[in-house]
């Protein structure tokens, strides 16, 4: 029996499946698993993180065989990607919500690149995932999220998941709910320039000499811009209360990878 740093062969099996578990969620998660961040800090916070959780996990009662071992981290990387999803999701639907009114002003033919992501973004999209951003910092979200992956121990204790009917019940419901928030963010904006659309078509029926183009596009640009400042504090109302939501869908998600 392996004894290094006075743990024996279970106890050092107990502590790497939590660093694949604490790992797998720090590279996913908002903020501190984009790009942006070097990979040598985000292993160094993954390793800060499972010492601090190593001394709260039940140990396993006796060491895993190769093949044990094997599932046991494959189970740890399926907890750390969904834990990690179900995170993102505020993200990714304020950043879509921008993409679509950037279709609506006419600023989707130009893209930016994402410095985090690496990819080309939209000018508006990327402004609201920098608001969003700053909101999950400032209001101390993250602290939840790491009170979380400290509980995921305590909801999924090592090293077996199930994934049941639930699991996949709960991943489709909290996708629905980022699709309501792309609607509550953007739909003030979009249907205001959908109905400024409407009036440029009436126009273009009345009076066919009217150039629209020419008239349509500085408006469309106008109007968002202004529909924009003002819809933009409403993310500062509706955010915190979303991060807040967060934590209780990973509690339902945790308790529906729990083994029968």
């Amino acid at each position: 029996m392996i004894d290094l740093f006075g743990l024996h062969t279970a106890q050092l099996e107990t502590f790497f499946l939590v660093w694949v578990r604490c790992s797998t969620i720090i590279m996913i998660i908002p903020v501190f698993g984009t790009a942006s961040i070097p990979a040598l800090i985000r292993v160094a916070l993954g390793l800060m993180i499972s010492f601090a959780a190593f001394g709260t996990v039940h140990p396993l009662r006796a060491p895993l065989d190769l093949d044990g071992l094997a599932v046991g981290i494959l189970c740890q990387v399926i907890i750390g990607v969904l834990f990690g999803f179900v995170t993102q999701l505020v993200f990714m639907g304020v950043q879509f919500a921008g993409e679509i009114l950037d279709v609506q002003i006419g600023f989707a033919v130009a893209n930016i690149l994402n410095p985090t992501t690496q990819q080309q973004v939209t000018i508006v999209g990327e402004l609201q995932l920098a608001i969003a951003t700053l909101l999950f910092l400032v209001t101390n979200a993250y602290q939840l999220y790491f009170e979380g992956i400290g509980g995921s121990f305590n909801l999924l204790p090592l090293p077996w998941v199930s994934i049941s009917q639930g699991t996949q019940d709960s991943v489709v419901l909290f996708f629905t709910q980022a699709l309501f928030i792309i609607f509550r963010t953007a739909a003030p904006a979009a249907i205001t320039l959908f109905l400024v659309n409407v009036m440029l078509a009436f126009l273009a029926r009345v009076a066919p000499q009217m150039n629209i183009f020419v008239i349509g596009f500085p408006m469309q640009i106008g109007v968002g811009l202004v529909m924009l400042i003002i819809c933009l504090p409403l993310l500062g109302y509706a955010l915190p209360q979303l991060f807040n939501q967060v934590p209780r869908q990973l509690d339902t998600l945790m308790r529906s990878l729990a083994p029968a």
